[in-house]
Order: C-alpha cells, then sequence, then structure tokens
C-alpha cells in the first residue's frame, strides 16, 4: 500500500549523493576487493561484468540530506498522504504515524550501502566496518551484476502493475542478492556455492534478531517493519526455490520471467503454475457526496498476513492467509469536509474460508477502532459505527467486501442489509 513511495525514494535514489559523496581511492581497502568479489559472482551467475562500477563514501548525515532530497524530487506531497492515509484506514499504523520521516529514519538507521541504478555507482557508508564491508559488497555487487542485464530501474519501477507485485519484485531483487551474499562466502572457503536451507533461512532469523540494534526498526509498526524484511527473508527462500529447478538459469528467469505478486514468492509453485491473483470488484458505493479517489491499489496475501497477525496472532494468519486469491481497496473522499472511506473486497479460496476471514474481519474492526458499535449482526454481513464513521461489512460466497468511513447516514442505510432490525447505534459526527 504504501510500498511505491518507499521503492521510489531508493530505487536509483544516489545520484543525489554522487556530487556530496567521496569518490574511491586505491588506499581503501573495501574496494581493492571489488574486482576479486564481482569475478567470483560472475562465475557464480553466468552473467559476465560489462564495464566496471564505480563506487564511493558517504556519511550517515549526506545520506539523509539525499533521502530528504530525493523525497521531495520524486514523490508528491498528497502521493505520500495517500499511501499513510491508505494504511491507516486499514489499522496497519497509528493514526498519528508519520511515513515520510519513518521512511527517511529507517532508512538512514539501516543503510550500509547503495547501489544507484540510475548512475550505475555503488556507495558505501564511513563507519561500516571492514569485515561487513565484504559481505555489504557482495550484496550490493550482485545488483550491480544484474543491473548490467536486467535494467533494474525499468523492473522496480516500470514493470510492477501494482503494489503486491511491486513488493514481488523488490523480493528478487534482494533475495537473489542475499542468495549470492552467501553463496561468494560458501566459495571464499572453497565449498560449493549452493547454500542449504538452513543458511537461507538464517537471513530471516538473523533480521528479526537483530532488530535490538536497529531501535527505529523496532519501534515501528508490524506493517512497516515486516515490509522491510520480507524481501530478504521470504525472497531468499523463494530464489532458492527456483535455483534448486532451474539451477544457473534462475538467475536470468527470476528477471525475465518475474513473480507476479507477494503469494508467487511466498509459494514458489504457484509462480511455477503461473497462478497470478484475481482482482475482485471494490463494492460501488455511489456515495451521495462522492469526491476524487485518494488512492487504489492492491491488497495481497502479504498485506492480509500483516493485518491478521497484528490483531489476531502470528497463527491464525498463517492459517488463513494462504486461502487469499486477490484483494483490492479504493480510498475516496466524502462530503464537504472530504472524509475518506475504505472501500474493500477480498476473495477467498472456498466459500468456507471466506467465512473464516469474515469471522476474523470482524474482530479486526472492532480491535482497530477503540470504539466499534455493531448494530447489524447477522451470518453474511455486519454494520454499524467505529472511529471515523459508518462500516458495513458483506460475506458473499467466497468474497468479503467492507465500506468504512461514511459519514452520511442515508449512504449508511442505502448499503447496509434491509429489513434487519437495528441495535443502539452511535451518531457519527459529520
Amino acid at each position: 500500500m504504501f510500498r511505491r513511495s518507499l521503492t521510489a525514494v531508493v530505487v536509483g535514489a544516489t545520484a543525489w549523493l554522487v556530487l556530496a559523496a567521496r569518490p574511491q581511492t586505491a588506499s581503501d581497502p573495501a574496494f581493492a576487493q571489488i574486482d576479486n568479489i564481482v569475478r567470483t559472482l560472475s562465475g557464480i551467475t553466468g552473467l559476465a561484468e560489462k564495464h566496471p562500477v564505480p563506487c564511493g563514501r558517504m556519511t550517515k548525515r549526506q545520506l539523509r540530506q539525499f533521502l530528504n532530497k530525493r523525497i521531495k524530487k520524486t514523490i508528491r506531497p498528497e502521493e505520500i498522504r495517500a499511501d499513510e492515509l491508505s494504511l491507516k484506514m486499514f489499522g496497519l499504523v497509528p493514526q498519528d504515524f508519520d511515513l515520510k520521516k519513518s521512511t527517511i529514519d529507517l532508512l538512514t538507521e539501516q543503510a550500509a550501502a547503495f547501489y544507484d541504478y540510475d548512475e550505475k555507482k555503488l556507495f558505501m557508508l564511513e563507519d561500516s566496518s571492514q569485515a561487513a564491508e565484504t559481505t555489504t559488497l557482495a550484496h550490493e555487487l550482485s545488483h550491480a551484476l544484474a543491473d548490467q542485464h536486467f535494467d533494474l530501474e525499468r523492473f522496480m519501477e516500470d514493470s510492477p502493475a501494482d503494489d503486491d507485485e511491486n513488493l514481488a519484485h523488490t523480493a528478487v531483487v534482494e533475495g537473489q542478492a542475499s542468495w549470492l551474499m552467501i553463496a561468494y562466502e560458501l566459495k571464499q572457503r572453497d565449498q560449493k556455492p549452493a547454500p542449504t536451507i538452513e543458511m537461507l533461512k538464517s537471513v530471516g532469523d538473523s533480521s528479526e534478531d537483530s532488530m535490538s540494534d536497529y531501535p527505529v526498526l523496532k519501534g515501528s509498526p508490524l506493517y512497516i517493519q515486516q515490509s522491510l524484511l520480507f524481501p530478504y527473508s521470504e525472497g531468499t527462500l523463494f530464489f532458492d526455490a527456483v535455483y534448486r529447478k532451474m539451477d544457473q538459469a534462475s538467475f536470468s528467469a527470476v528477471f525475465t520471467d518475474p513473480p507476479a505478486d507477494s503469494a508467487q514468492i511466498i509459494h514458489p509453485e504457484r509462480y511455477f503454475r503461473h497462478e497470478k491473483a484475481t482482482t475482485p470488484k471494490v463494492p460501488k458505493t455511489a456515495l451521495k457526496s462522492e469526491g476524487k479517489e485518494i488512492s487504489e491499489g492492491s491488497v495481497g496475501e502479504f498485506d492480509h498476513r500483516i493485518l491478521i497477525r497484528q490483531y489476531l496472532g502470528e497463527a491464525k494468519a498463517k492459517q488463513l492467509a494462504p486461502h487469499l486469491r486477490g484483494g483490492q481497496f479504493r480510498v475516496v473522499a466524502s462530503g464537504k469536509a472530504h472524509k475518506p472511506v475504505l472501500e474493500y473486497a477480498s476473495q477467498w479460496d472456498s466459500e468456507d474460508q471466506a467465512a473464516n476471514f469474515f469471522a476474523a474481519y470482524r474482530k479486526i474492526l472492532q480491535a482497530k477502532w477503540k470504539h466499534c458499535d455493531i448494530a447489524i449482526d447477522t451470518p453474511t454481513a455486519i454494520a454499524g459505527t467505529g472511529d471515523n464513521g459508518y462500516f458495513v461489512t458483506r460475506l458473499a460466497g467466497d468474497t468479503i467486501s467492507s465500506v468504512e468511513g461514511l459519514s452520511d447516514t442515508a449512504d449508511w442505510q442505502r448499503l447496509k442489509p434491509a429489513g434487519v432490525a437495528l441495535t443502539a447505534l452511535r451518531r457519527v459526527r459529520r
């Protein structure tokens, strides 16, 4: 829901740092390793280096300055607000959450290096350790090698059709680089450059375990945390599944025939079957005073897994989320005050699983709002008021739909189930 904005900040980003960063020097021991690392990576992947990769250094201060400038240049303020509002409407971040500030703080805290897809340059931060730099270089040079063959800027920015596909492409880029980072280390120890499942799972485990070293990440909402970790943890396992099936051809295949959504990353067998998510239609509300569309997009398995996990626990998320077939959402402005209204729909792989999610979503609504007054409660519909207005949530076969944030009583009366007795209902302030 917000990943396009985050990607726009990072992908092709460090062009702003070219003038500020210190260029590579012959005395820098980290950069002296580059030629050897690239030769090793080329041997593993079969992808030849087309040209040397320029490198430079930067400070944390320069990085933060760059991120601010990059956001101003590439993302309109209304786009950031739309992404932030979408997350808030679903209850994935607190109402006082600042997406722009959080993005800058997170990337400044975690960055050890960047590969700039636009300028074809690699930059490392001044305060990284030499031991960590070798591993980091292997990861970032994997990006550089892939970029020389598959144009990563286009792959990340232009190719994805929606947010969930964008996440899948990010998982390809980071998952392959993480896999190669481990393979490179094995090759340096004269071992076969084919990581074991245990080694690959350590990528995800180390990400979770090291969270205490990153206070900004640790203090971020679950959705923000996992959006940043998913491409590494799940992306690495996805690439390994493709490698085990296709061997060296996998290094090209994941870019020329990329996964379409997060479900294909989580379940590689769906990638091999070319099984894509469905696009259920969001509810047709025809609001009395509907304004412009604020945001729209996909809500994939990753999004549902985190939403369920946040409010109902990890076990319930693992049980329910894999049964999703596809989800869509739209946020529109309504009334003179331009209050946001969420229109959401999700399709499930059976009517039974849809019913299970309907019951779960009822609990999510009650948990994400401080006040949730249910006036209509039937096996196929619930309606009432939440913190931001009236809502109507329905179950119809294998599909769930929900409209949330209505401020006009007439709209709610028209959308709610007819002929159902109402309990006491808290009036919504317009």
